[in-house]
Formats: C-alpha cells, sequence, structure tokens
C-alpha cells in the first residue's frame, strides 16, 4: 500500500483538527479555570499524531506528542495555564500548521523551530506526571477482552436480504504496538472499503483515545468471505491474531448480564451509513461536472425557444419534464459545490486574536449565519478580502482597553462576522465597536493627496467621504506601519468583490464602529440575469445589480449641471445609456425602458432599447479575449444559438470616465 495516496486525505482531516484546536484554545484562553475545551484539544493533538504517525511523518508524531503532554499536565491538574503556556499552545498550532504546509509542497516532514518549542514543552512536564493512555483502565481492559458483540435481529434480517456475511472480529494486536489507536484507524479504513463496520467494542471513543488493552472487538457486515476478511487485516503492521466468528440469522444471546454490558456499546447504524457514504471529490471533476451541467442548460433554453416558435404541443410537454430533470440536477451538482461560510470565519478568531495581542488590545470575535453555504470557488475568492477587513477593524477600529473605559465601552472590543442569503446573493458583513471612521481627517488626507478635485470633496456627503478609503492608494497613516491605516487593503476588498460580480459598501458609525458589506453571488458558474437589448443586440445583466424596470416619457429625463436624472420617489438618479456606453448610435423615442441597477452604492438609471425578460444563463469566460473585452465580464449562449455578453457595468462605467 503507498501511503503517500492518502497524503491528499491525511491533510484535510488534519487541518479539520486544527479547527477544532484553534476553537477550543480560544474559549480556553477566555476561561482557563475551565478545563472542558481542553479536552477537545487534547483529542484534536492525539488524533494529529495518530495520523502523522500512520503517515510515517516522525518528527510530526513526535511533537504532537510533545504537546499531547503539556495538555495532559494542564488536565490532570500538574500544571496551571497562565498566559505564557496558552502562548505557547498557540504556537504549537502555527508549528502544526507549518508541518502541514511542508507536507503539503515538498512531503517534507519539518516545521521551522519545532524542536525548540519541544524543549520548551519539556521544561514544563518535566515536574508533571504524564499519564499516558496505557496505563489508563488496564483492569477494565482485561475483563473487557472475553466481551462479544450482539447483533440485533433487524440487522441481520437485512443482511441476509441482501446476501450479506455478518462478523464479530476479534483483533489482538502485539505487546509492543505503541499507537493502538492508529492501527485501529487503520482496520476500520480497510474493512470500510469493503463493507460496513457497524459496532466496536470497547466504544469508538475509547478505541481513538487508545483505552483499551491490546485487544478490540467489532461488529462487520461484507460481501467478503471470512478468509478475505482476516488477510485485510493482517496486511497491517503489528497485529498478532485475527478470530473470527460467523453470524447467522438463528444465533441467540443468552448471557442477560452481557446483554445489559454489550447495550452500552450500540451505534446508530443509520448514522453509519451516512458517514460512509460521504467522500471527498476532487474540486477540478466538480468544475468539468458544472460546464456539462451548464451545456445541459444552454441546450434547455434552445429547446424551450423551439418550443414557444413552433408551439408544438408534444415537443412542449417534453420540453417542461427536461427542464424539470435539468434543474433538479444543477440544484444537486450545485449543491455538491457549496461549502459553508464556517470553513474560512473559523479561522479569523485565532487571527483577531493574534493581532489585537501584538496592538496591545483585547478583541472577541462572533460569528453569525456560519452554516450559510456558498459556492467553494467563492468561499476561496473572498478569503484574502475579510483577512484585510478584519485586520482593519483590529488595528484600527478597535481601541486600546483604557480609551474603551473613558468612552463607557467594555474593555474588549467585538468583531462580528455574519452571513445570511438574499434570493440569489449572499450577504456577509464584517462589523466592528471601534471608534468609527473620522471623516474628518479623510477628507482632510484626501485633499492632501489630491485623490479627487478640492471642489468635489469639499461638496462630498459624509457618505461619499468614507467610501474615499476604497480608492487605491489611499490611507490615513501619516507614517506606514506593519497594517497601515484605514484605507490600505480596503481597495483590495473593493476590486476583489467587484471582480467577482458582487457589490462592496461601507456603513460608518462615527464613536460606535464601522460596517463592511460585501454582497455576492452564491456561485460564479450558473447565474440568473436580466436580458436587454441595446443598438439591435442583446446582452446579459446579473440580476444582483438590478432592483427595478419601469417605462417613462423622454420628458420626464432633466438635465442638471449637464447631466441626465430622473427623479423617482423624491430621489434623483443618473441616466446612461447603455448604447452611448457602448459608443453605437442610441434610438430616439419618446417612450423609453430604464432598467435601475446599484453600482458601487449607488443607483443609476440605464436606458435601453427593450426589456427582454429575466432568464438563467450558463456562463463562459471570454479567456485571452478579456483584456480587449473591457466592460462584459462573460458570454452566454441564448435559446436561438446566438451568443450574449454578460455586462460589467462599474468597468463599463470606469472605462467612460462615467463614475
Amino acid at each position: 500500500m503507498d501511503i503517500n495516496n492518502y497524503r491528499e486525505i491525511f491533510i484535510e482531516e488534519a487541518k479539520d483538527n486544527i479547527k477544532i484546536f484553534n476553537s477550543a484554545l480560544l474559549k480556553f484562553e477566555k476561561d482557563p479555570f475551565d478545563l472542558t475545551p481542553v479536552n477537545d484539544i487534547f483529542r484534536a493533538a492525539h488524533t494529529l499524531k495518530g495520523m502523522a504517525a500512520t503517515m510515517g511523518y516522525d518528527k510530526m508524531t513526535e511533537f504532537t506528542h510533545s504537546l499531547e503532554d503539556i495538555l495532559d499536565n494542564i488536565r490532570n491538574g500538574t500544571l496551571k495555564a497562565d498566559k505564557e503556556i496558552i502562548g505557547l499552545l498557540f504556537k504549537g498550532v502555527d508549528i502544526i500548521e507549518k508541518f502541514l504546509e511542508n507536507i503539503a509542497q515538498n512531503n517534507l516532514d519539518t516545521a521551522e523551530g519545532y524542536e525548540i518549542l519541544i524543549n520548551k514543552y519539556k521544561e514544563y512536564t518535566k515536574s508533571g506526571a504524564i499519564k499516558l493512555p496505557d496505563e489508563i483502565n488496564t483492569k477494565e481492559s482485561l475483563k473487557e477482552e472475553e466481551q462479544e458483540l450482539k447483533i440485533e435481529e433487524i440487522i441481520l434480517n437485512e443482511a441476509q436480504k441482501q446476501n450479506l456475511n455478518v462478523f464479530t472480529i476479534k483483533i489482538i494486536l502485539a505487546e509492543d504496538c505503541v499507537f493502538k489507536n492508529v492501527r485501529v484507524f487503520m482496520v476500520n479504513r480497510n474493512l470500510s472499503e469493503k463493507g460496513e463496520v457497524i459496532k466496536s467494542f470497547p466504544s469508538a471513543k475509547d478505541l481513538e483515545e487508545g483505552k483499551f488493552g491490546n485487544t478490540f472487538y467489532i461488529a462487520y457486515i461484507t460481501k467478503l468471505k471470512a478468509e478475505e476478511v482476516e488477510k485485510l487485516i493482517y496486511k497491517i503492521a503489528e497485529i498478532k491474531k485475527v478470530e473470527i466468528n460467523e453470524i447467522k440469522k438463528d444465533s441467540k444471546e443468552k448471557n442477560k448480564t452481557e446483554e445489559k454490558q454489550i447495550d452500552t456499546l450500540n451505534l446508530n447504524l443509520e448514522k453509519q451509513k451516512i458517514l460512509s457514504q460521504s467522500v471527498r471529490v476532487n474540486i477540478e471533476k466538480l468544475d468539468i461536472l458544472l460546464n456539462l451541467v451548464g451545456e445541459l442548460v444552454i441546450t434547455k433554453i434552445r429547446l424551450d425557444q423551439i418550443s414557444k416558435d413552433k408551439q408544438f404541443e408534444i415537443l412542449k410537454d417534453t420540453v417542461n419534464e427536461f427542464d424539470r430533470i435539468i434543474n433538479e440536477l444543477q440544484a444537486e451538482v450545485t449543491q455538491v459545490r457549496m461549502l459553508p461560510v464556517n470553513n474560512i470565519f473559523e479561522r479569523f478568531p485565532r487571527i483577531a486574536r493574534d493581532l489585537a495581542v501584538e496592538e496591545g488590545k483585547e478583541v472577541e470575535t462572533e460569528i453569525i449565519g456560519g452554516d450559510i453555504e456558498i459556492d467553494r470557488t467563492v468561499l476561496e475568492e473572498i478569503n484574502e478580502p475579510l483577512l484585510h477587513l478584519i485586520r482593519n477593524s483590529v488595528a484600527h477600529g478597535i481601541e486600546k482597553p483604557e480609551e474603551r473605559i473613558s468612552k463607557g465601552k467594555g474593555k474588549k472590543g467585538i468583531i462580528k462576522l455574519s452571513a445570511k442569503r438574499e434570493r440569489n446573493s449572499i450577504i456577509i458583513e464584517v462589523s466592528d465597536d471601534g471608534k468609527g471612521i473620522d471623516v474628518l481627517k479623510v477628507r482632510k488626507k484626501a485633499l492632501e493627496m489630491k485623490i479627487l478635485s478640492e471642489e468635489k470633496i469639499k461638496n462630498m456627503t459624509d457618505e461619499e467621504i468614507v467610501n474615499i478609503i476604497a480608492l487605491p492608494g489611499f490611507s490615513t497613516m501619516d507614517k506606514a506601519d506593519k497594517i497601515a491605516g484605514r484605507g490600505v487593503g480596503v481597495d483590495v476588498v473593493k476590486t476583489k468583490i467587484e471582480a467577482l460580480g458582487g457589490i462592496f459598501k461601507i456603513e460608518n458609525y462615527p464613536g460606535e464602529g464601522v460596517k463592511f458589506i460585501l454582497k455576492l453571488p452564491l456561485t460564479l458558474a450558473i447565474i440568473q440575469a436580466l436580458l436587454v437589448k441595446a443598438s439591435g443586440n442583446i446582452y446579459a445583466l446579473p440580476v444582483i445589480h438590478t432592483l427595478e424596470t419601469l417605462e417613462i416619457n423622454i420628458k420626464s429625463i432633466k438635465l442638471i449641471q449637464g447631466k441626465k436624472v430622473i427623479v423617482l420617489r423624491d430621489e434623483v438618479i443618473a441616466v446612461f445609456s447603455l448604447s452611448e456606453l457602448l459608443k453605437k448610435k442610441r434610438e430616439e423615442k419618446d417612450i423609453i425602458q430604464i432598467v435601475i441597477v446599484e453600482v458601487r452604492d449607488k443607483k443609476i438609471a440605464l436606458e435601453v432599447d427593450e426589456v427582454i425578460g429575466q432568464q438563467e444563463i450558463a456562463i463562459k469566460s471570454l479567456g485571452e479575449f478579456l483584456k480587449y473585452a473591457k466592460g462584459f465580464s462573460g458570454v452566454t449562449i441564448l435559446g436561438d444559438g446566438k451568443i450574449s455578453l454578460i455586462l460589467d457595468l462599474q468597468a463599463l462605467l470606469d472605462e467612460q470616465n462615467k463614475f
């Protein structure tokens, strides 16, 4: 067996345990007298040690073992967890991440500084008696060796129907086996590939933590014969003996005392089935699958168009059924690509905590709506923007404890990271309860830097001034530092979000804090779009930007300082002709079609020749042609087979110097 085949799985599962480690450690730091999170941290370290040993990463195994020792001393009360100890534990997580980076990039089992940290851990564990898993419940383990598993009648009936064999297996490990839990893991992995492990004795938790002697039992359902199962198990090192007993339907357990003991071992069979049906799928394969679904969507649109034009009833019914199947397939494939935002949210409390320590501040990060799901591609793209916003809030939003107390605030600043669904979009907000953005300082700095004309800056509202911090190169800091000032990084966020077809907003509350709002599409592959016509061509406008459509008389358009505007519900909105933005001739009409869209936190009225209607479209990249096609984010294929360009209004307005 080539262990390198499992490297990717190892890295993914190790990352999951690092998340648990960080989360529990942050809880423990808040209340060092509550040892509950320490058990979670210990289990994560223990699991990481076992996994590293299985993969043959000896240095990582050595490091996680030393980490496990110091945690065990904290658990058994021989070591008090002060600020320095907790700081060392956080550094330990960083070292493990370095191990994973080196393993992922070069398959090297090393991490800079790991030996230094091991020595520091040893200084704290010398005086503490370390309790190893082998010493736990030794007497109970000897008794447990005599136990057998009881298989319920319902399971035996179902197995018989499906022509499956049911076995109870006794496995004895070698006396000198060091990582017993690792061997259990490998046995389960090998058997799960060919069947279903439905029970274990001792419990799954005890097996995982190595809390047993050298013998354990499992109940196993498979199509394999007993000798084939035996071979599977003996492939694993340090297996001393395997005893397999086949359970028939008429087998009965008579020992009532034994039944009572075994009842505590029952595992939920349905849960086991669900877990066994979860698989990791390479994202490239999902991309290919999603592209094929996109092609099907295009074909569906074309069939629908043929049906409408010819009015063939049979064809219409077929198209409707085809439409239903495609919608279901699309929903399922899209769902496979979806991940909870917690996949990146969970790393930010630790980042915020480390930055706060550097700045001499106290910060707590709250996560709301972490279970909201979004396309994996979008999720990966917003990691860097969110990091910039978190850094900005900690460094320049949250005040130092003494300053907060003088303002009547709690000494600990709060950063909120939230997500919520809104139709076909997701809204992500990063907010803090700090001092907010100093509008006067931004206005003054903008004048000094000559970002905009002096006249324009003087006439701007406070809300418009705040948005200056999102302009490239703007910062309120007089001197550069490690994190810089309000503005640095915000332009990166704005650029990235707009490139994803999203909207970026800033809400400022002087003295109370600031809120950054990111509105993003749920997926970048298939979206809802409004089809519009201009100068004889059909264009697609992502629905995420559209607010409403209306018809107005040409006389309703007024001129203010030479610019076209309309007044809609007492709001003055600038008017732009799509044909003119595309440098084409505009049709002269008395009644014109208007689409109200939102661009960079502003409403604009987009004049078009015709509003065709809303439609689902599959996005195709422009590839190399994108650099020549400013103002467009991609293309799609319409029902009649023609190509339609997808509008990027923000880029289009920038290109024409209209915004």
